[in-house]
């Protein structure tokens, strides 16, 4: 939303869009802040500037940030993160945008077959991948389980049930 649009106007997109919040940019596209729903609907004037009523946001991401800050942040508390570079609003991260990246990196809804394996080094680790690519599988993700075990999630394997016996032999 332009900063000098009027917050009718801002009203009106958060209204259609089912919006809680609307972020407001300069003419140059420089992230100025937002307005919430409580702040659009208390606003003096509908015909005021949005930009005039708008709080400076708080958090930004950089295109450049870790993916756990973003987790951690929405985890918190935030709805969204708007994410800016050189000051200019280039996108906005959600939590459902967040949540398809992270069922993305685990390899959910991907076929293939989940193992759950212990390792108490890292040479451990190293075997156990040794065993994936003697039994031809390949490897889609690696996810940390409840209990501190790792969740091989690989497709490719003709027997799951032999892969995992080689498995166990190679981390006695």
């Amino acid at each position: 939303m332009s900063a000098d649009a009027p917050v009718s106007e801002a009203q009106r997109l958060a209204d259609e869009a089912g919006l809680a919040l609307v972020l407001v940019v300069e003419e140059s596209g420089n992230l100025l802040g937002f307005l919430t729903r409580k702040a659009l609907n208390s606003a003096p004037s509908a015909e005021l500037p949005a930009g005039k009523l708008a709080a400076a946001p708080t958090v930004v991401l950089s295109p450049d940030d870790p993916l756990e800050r973003a987790v951690v942040l929405l985890q918190e508390r935030y709805v969204l993160l708007p994410v800016v570079e050189e000051g200019k609003l280039v996108g906005v991260l959600t939590r459902q945008a967040l949540l398809r990246a992270l069922a993305r990196m685990c390899g959910f809804g991907e076929p293939g077959t989940r193992i759950r394996v212990s390792f108490r080094s890292e040479e451990e680790i190293y075997r156990a991948l040794q065993v994936l690519a003697e039994h031809g599988a390949e490897l889609v993700a690696v996810v940390q389980g409840e209990q501190g075990e790792m969740i091989l999630h690989v497709r490719g394997v003709a027997e799951r049930e032999g892969l995992s016996r080689a498995l166990e032999e190679a981390l006695e």
